[in-house]
Protein backbone atom coordinates (compact mmCIF):
# COMPACT_ATOMS: atom_id res chain seq x y z
CA UNK A 1 0.00 0.00 0.00
CA UNK A 2 1.84 3.09 -0.79
CA UNK A 3 0.79 6.05 1.43
CA UNK A 4 0.00 9.63 -0.40
CA UNK A 5 1.18 12.35 1.18
CA UNK A 6 1.42 12.96 4.95
CA UNK A 7 -0.63 10.76 7.79
CA UNK A 8 -2.67 12.69 9.94
CA UNK A 9 -2.72 11.49 13.43
CA UNK A 10 -5.44 13.48 15.60
CA UNK A 11 -5.54 15.96 13.14
CA UNK A 12 -1.92 16.50 13.19
CA UNK A 13 0.57 15.77 9.54
CA UNK A 14 3.34 13.34 10.20
CA UNK A 15 5.09 11.79 7.17
CA UNK A 16 4.02 8.04 7.15
CA UNK A 17 7.58 6.35 8.29
CA UNK A 18 7.00 8.25 11.60
CA UNK A 19 3.19 8.37 12.53
CA UNK A 20 2.48 5.99 15.72
CA UNK A 21 0.17 5.22 17.74
CA UNK A 22 0.99 3.95 21.64
CA UNK A 23 2.13 0.39 22.06
CA UNK A 24 -0.65 0.51 24.98
CA UNK A 25 -3.22 1.02 22.80
CA UNK A 26 -6.14 -2.03 22.89
CA UNK A 27 -6.53 -1.06 19.10
CA UNK A 28 -3.18 -3.08 18.74
CA UNK A 29 -3.52 -5.26 21.62
CA UNK A 30 -6.73 -6.43 21.18
CA UNK A 31 -8.10 -5.28 17.99
CA UNK A 32 -10.54 -2.83 19.47
CA UNK A 33 -10.99 -0.06 17.02
CA UNK A 34 -12.94 0.91 14.33
CA UNK A 35 -11.96 2.48 10.57
CA UNK A 36 -14.11 3.46 7.28
CA UNK A 37 -12.40 3.50 3.81
CA UNK A 38 -13.97 5.57 1.21
CA UNK A 39 -12.42 6.37 -2.54
CA UNK A 40 -11.28 9.98 -3.76
CA UNK A 41 -12.02 10.60 -6.87
CA UNK A 42 -9.70 13.57 -8.53
CA UNK A 43 -9.73 14.91 -5.06
CA UNK A 44 -13.39 14.81 -4.42
CA UNK A 45 -14.86 12.12 -1.96
CA UNK A 46 -17.57 9.63 -2.94
CA UNK A 47 -20.71 10.00 -0.01
CA UNK A 48 -18.11 10.75 2.88
CA UNK A 49 -21.04 11.65 4.76
CA UNK A 50 -22.57 7.98 4.77
CA UNK A 51 -19.34 6.44 5.11
CA UNK A 52 -19.01 8.55 9.01
CA UNK A 53 -22.58 8.30 9.44
CA UNK A 54 -21.21 4.10 9.60
CA UNK A 55 -18.22 5.40 11.71
CA UNK A 56 -20.08 6.92 13.60
CA UNK A 57 -22.28 3.97 13.94
CA UNK A 58 -19.48 1.38 14.22
CA UNK A 59 -17.87 3.62 17.06
CA UNK A 60 -21.07 3.85 19.00
CA UNK A 61 -21.46 0.25 19.64
CA UNK A 62 -17.92 0.22 20.82
CA UNK A 63 -18.64 3.09 23.13
CA UNK A 64 -15.92 4.98 21.97
CA UNK A 65 -15.88 8.59 21.75
CA UNK A 66 -14.98 9.75 18.40
CA UNK A 67 -13.40 13.52 17.77
CA UNK A 68 -16.14 16.14 16.30
CA UNK A 69 -17.60 15.59 13.04
CA UNK A 70 -15.95 18.35 11.27
CA UNK A 71 -12.81 17.63 11.91
CA UNK A 72 -13.14 13.87 10.76
CA UNK A 73 -15.06 16.01 7.54
CA UNK A 74 -12.07 18.59 7.52
CA UNK A 75 -9.34 15.51 7.64
CA UNK A 76 -10.80 13.40 5.25
CA UNK A 77 -11.11 15.99 2.77
CA UNK A 78 -7.50 17.27 3.16
CA UNK A 79 -6.29 13.70 2.38
CA UNK A 80 -8.51 13.35 -0.66
CA UNK A 81 -6.80 16.24 -1.92
CA UNK A 82 -4.16 13.97 -2.69
CA UNK A 83 -6.50 12.96 -5.74
CA UNK A 84 -7.61 9.66 -7.19
CA UNK A 85 -7.06 7.45 -3.83
CA UNK A 86 -8.41 5.59 -1.09
CA UNK A 87 -8.78 7.53 2.24
CA UNK A 88 -8.86 5.58 5.44
CA UNK A 89 -9.91 6.83 9.05
CA UNK A 90 -9.14 4.57 11.61
CA UNK A 91 -10.06 5.12 15.36
CA UNK A 92 -8.32 3.19 17.85
CA UNK A 93 -9.90 2.28 20.97
CA UNK A 94 -7.37 4.05 23.18
CA UNK A 95 -5.29 2.66 25.99
CA UNK A 96 -7.66 1.89 28.86
CA UNK A 97 -9.48 -1.30 28.24
CA UNK A 98 -12.21 -0.27 30.81
CA UNK A 99 -12.88 2.96 29.23
CA UNK A 100 -12.40 2.88 25.60
CA UNK A 101 -11.36 6.25 24.09
CA UNK A 102 -8.97 6.98 26.80
CA UNK A 103 -5.70 8.69 24.89
CA UNK A 104 -7.26 7.23 21.56
CA UNK A 105 -6.01 8.04 18.55
CA UNK A 106 -7.75 8.87 14.77
CA UNK A 107 -4.88 8.23 12.12
CA UNK A 108 -6.70 9.39 8.69
CA UNK A 109 -4.45 8.60 5.25
CA UNK A 110 -4.67 8.58 1.92
CA UNK A 111 -3.49 5.41 -0.53
CA UNK A 112 -3.15 4.69 -3.71
CA UNK A 113 -6.43 3.25 -4.86
CA UNK A 114 -5.90 -0.29 -5.94
CA UNK A 115 -6.27 -0.96 -9.98
CA UNK A 116 -10.22 -2.70 -10.39
CA UNK A 117 -10.27 -5.87 -11.61
CA UNK A 118 -12.17 -6.96 -14.72
CA UNK A 119 -13.96 -9.95 -12.86
CA UNK A 120 -13.50 -12.28 -9.55
CA UNK A 121 -12.82 -15.65 -8.59
CA UNK A 122 -14.79 -16.55 -5.45
CA UNK A 123 -14.46 -19.36 -3.06
CA UNK A 124 -17.08 -20.34 -0.14
CA UNK A 125 -16.06 -20.75 3.01
CA UNK A 126 -18.19 -21.19 6.37
CA UNK A 127 -17.84 -17.95 8.82
CA UNK A 128 -18.44 -19.21 11.99
CA UNK A 129 -17.65 -16.13 13.44
CA UNK A 130 -19.86 -14.05 11.61
CA UNK A 131 -23.16 -12.99 13.50
CA UNK A 132 -25.42 -14.45 10.59
CA UNK A 133 -28.19 -12.80 11.85
CA UNK A 134 -27.75 -13.72 15.68
CA UNK A 135 -27.57 -10.49 18.15
CA UNK A 136 -23.95 -9.56 18.56
CA UNK A 137 -22.45 -6.79 19.49
CA UNK A 138 -20.55 -6.08 16.77
CA UNK A 139 -23.63 -6.92 13.73
CA UNK A 140 -22.25 -4.21 11.17
CA UNK A 141 -19.73 -3.02 12.54
CA UNK A 142 -16.76 -2.16 10.59
CA UNK A 143 -14.35 -3.12 13.46
CA UNK A 144 -10.26 -3.23 12.98
CA UNK A 145 -10.50 -6.52 14.70
CA UNK A 146 -10.19 -8.88 10.72
CA UNK A 147 -8.13 -11.56 12.04
CA UNK A 148 -10.58 -14.13 10.65
CA UNK A 149 -11.11 -12.27 7.76
CA UNK A 150 -7.92 -11.77 6.75
CA UNK A 151 -7.45 -15.74 7.38
CA UNK A 152 -10.16 -16.59 4.90
CA UNK A 153 -9.02 -14.43 1.88
CA UNK A 154 -5.16 -15.87 2.28
CA UNK A 155 -6.84 -19.35 2.21
CA UNK A 156 -8.77 -18.40 -0.62
CA UNK A 157 -6.15 -17.07 -2.36
CA UNK A 158 -3.44 -20.09 -1.33
CA UNK A 159 -6.39 -22.21 -3.19
CA UNK A 160 -6.29 -20.23 -6.29
CA UNK A 161 -9.33 -17.91 -6.18
CA UNK A 162 -9.33 -13.96 -5.68
CA UNK A 163 -11.50 -13.90 -2.63
CA UNK A 164 -13.41 -15.73 -0.02
CA UNK A 165 -17.40 -15.73 -0.25
CA UNK A 166 -18.25 -16.27 3.58
CA UNK A 167 -21.79 -18.80 4.29
CA UNK A 168 -23.22 -18.91 7.60
CA UNK A 169 -22.98 -22.93 8.82
CA UNK A 170 -26.52 -23.19 7.42
CA UNK A 171 -25.08 -22.27 4.13
CA UNK A 172 -27.03 -18.92 4.10
CA UNK A 173 -24.97 -16.76 1.75
CA UNK A 174 -23.10 -13.42 3.94
CA UNK A 175 -20.42 -11.41 1.79
CA UNK A 176 -17.02 -10.87 1.29
CA UNK A 177 -14.41 -10.22 3.57
CA UNK A 178 -14.42 -6.50 2.28
CA UNK A 179 -16.95 -6.41 0.21
CA UNK A 180 -20.78 -7.29 -1.10
CA UNK A 181 -22.22 -9.64 -3.30
CA UNK A 182 -25.28 -9.74 -5.55
CA UNK A 183 -26.35 -11.91 -7.92
CA UNK A 184 -28.97 -12.09 -10.62
CA UNK A 185 -32.35 -14.23 -11.46
CA UNK A 186 -34.08 -14.34 -14.27
CA UNK A 187 -33.21 -10.39 -14.82
CA UNK A 188 -33.70 -8.97 -11.02
CA UNK A 189 -30.79 -8.75 -8.32
CA UNK A 190 -30.83 -10.59 -4.53
CA UNK A 191 -28.60 -9.56 -2.02
CA UNK A 192 -28.21 -10.66 1.39
CA UNK A 193 -30.02 -8.40 4.22
CA UNK A 194 -28.84 -6.47 6.34
CA UNK A 195 -30.44 -8.06 9.48
CA UNK A 196 -27.62 -10.77 9.03
CA UNK A 197 -25.53 -8.35 9.75
CA UNK A 198 -23.78 -7.73 7.14
CA UNK A 199 -21.91 -4.92 6.61
CA UNK A 200 -23.98 -1.84 6.04
CA UNK A 201 -22.29 -1.40 2.53
CA UNK A 202 -22.30 2.71 0.46
CA UNK A 203 -21.78 0.83 -2.82
CA UNK A 204 -24.23 -1.92 -2.22
CA UNK A 205 -27.29 1.37 -1.29
CA UNK A 206 -25.79 3.16 -4.45
CA UNK A 207 -26.50 -0.05 -6.25
CA UNK A 208 -29.93 -0.30 -5.36
CA UNK A 209 -30.43 3.44 -6.17
CA UNK A 210 -28.88 2.31 -9.60
CA UNK A 211 -31.18 -0.20 -10.34
CA UNK A 212 -34.24 1.45 -9.44
CA UNK A 213 -33.08 4.05 -12.06
CA UNK A 214 -32.86 1.29 -14.53
CA UNK A 215 -35.72 -0.37 -13.28
CA UNK A 216 -34.05 -3.48 -12.09
CA UNK A 217 -35.93 -5.05 -9.38
CA UNK A 218 -33.77 -5.75 -6.78
CA UNK A 219 -35.10 -8.35 -3.58
CA UNK A 220 -33.26 -8.53 -0.01
CA UNK A 221 -32.96 -10.94 2.36
CA UNK A 222 -31.64 -14.57 3.17
CA UNK A 223 -30.84 -16.43 0.63
CA UNK A 224 -29.32 -20.11 1.12
CA UNK A 225 -25.84 -20.88 -1.64
CA UNK A 226 -27.67 -23.11 -3.94
CA UNK A 227 -29.76 -19.98 -4.98
CA UNK A 228 -26.82 -18.13 -5.92
CA UNK A 229 -25.44 -21.40 -7.52
CA UNK A 230 -28.59 -21.04 -9.56
CA UNK A 231 -28.41 -17.64 -10.60
CA UNK A 232 -27.43 -15.88 -13.96
CA UNK A 233 -25.02 -13.53 -12.87
CA UNK A 234 -23.17 -12.44 -9.83
CA UNK A 235 -21.02 -9.77 -9.00
CA UNK A 236 -19.21 -8.04 -5.57
CA UNK A 237 -19.43 -4.73 -4.67
CA UNK A 238 -16.96 -1.81 -2.44
CA UNK A 239 -15.75 1.07 -2.15
CA UNK A 240 -12.48 -0.10 -3.81
CA UNK A 241 -14.08 -2.08 -6.47
CA UNK A 242 -17.00 -0.73 -7.31
CA UNK A 243 -19.37 -3.28 -9.26
CA UNK A 244 -17.77 -6.64 -10.60
CA UNK A 245 -18.63 -9.51 -11.85
CA UNK A 246 -17.78 -12.56 -10.45
CA UNK A 247 -16.95 -15.10 -13.09
CA UNK A 248 -16.79 -18.64 -10.72
CA UNK A 249 -17.84 -19.23 -7.31
CA UNK A 250 -15.53 -22.67 -6.42
CA UNK A 251 -16.92 -24.86 -9.43
CA UNK A 252 -19.60 -22.94 -10.58
CA UNK A 253 -18.60 -20.54 -13.59
CA UNK A 254 -20.28 -17.71 -14.65
CA UNK A 255 -20.58 -15.57 -17.48
CA UNK A 256 -20.17 -11.18 -17.10
CA UNK A 257 -24.12 -10.55 -18.05
CA UNK A 258 -25.98 -7.51 -19.17
CA UNK A 259 -27.52 -6.68 -15.92
CA UNK A 260 -24.15 -6.82 -14.20
CA UNK A 261 -22.71 -4.70 -17.00
CA UNK A 262 -25.32 -2.03 -16.53
CA UNK A 263 -25.42 -1.75 -12.91
CA UNK A 264 -21.54 -1.01 -13.29
CA UNK A 265 -22.49 1.46 -15.54
CA UNK A 266 -24.65 3.04 -14.09
CA UNK A 267 -23.25 2.98 -10.88
CA UNK A 268 -20.03 5.01 -12.53
CA UNK A 269 -22.43 7.60 -14.09
CA UNK A 270 -23.22 8.37 -10.51
CA UNK A 271 -20.50 8.54 -9.06
CA UNK A 272 -19.16 11.10 -12.31
CA UNK A 273 -22.26 12.83 -11.36
CA UNK A 274 -21.73 13.06 -7.60
CA UNK A 275 -17.94 13.92 -7.93
CA UNK A 276 -17.52 15.21 -11.11
CA UNK A 277 -15.10 12.88 -12.01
Amino acid sequence: MKVLGDVLVNGVAVAPGEAAVSVLDVGLLRGYGCFEAMRSYDGTLFRMAEHLNRLEASAAAMNIPLPPRSDLEAWATDRAAQGDAVVRIVVTGGIDVDHPGTDASTVVLAHEAPARPESMRLQELYAPWHPAGEPSELSGVKSTSYGPNVAAVMRAKREGFDDALLLATDTTVLELPNATVGWVVDGAVETPSLDLGILRSVTRHAMIEVAAELAVQVEVGRFPATRLHAADEAFVMSTTKEIVPVVAIGTREYEPGPVTKSLAEGFRHLVAFETGD
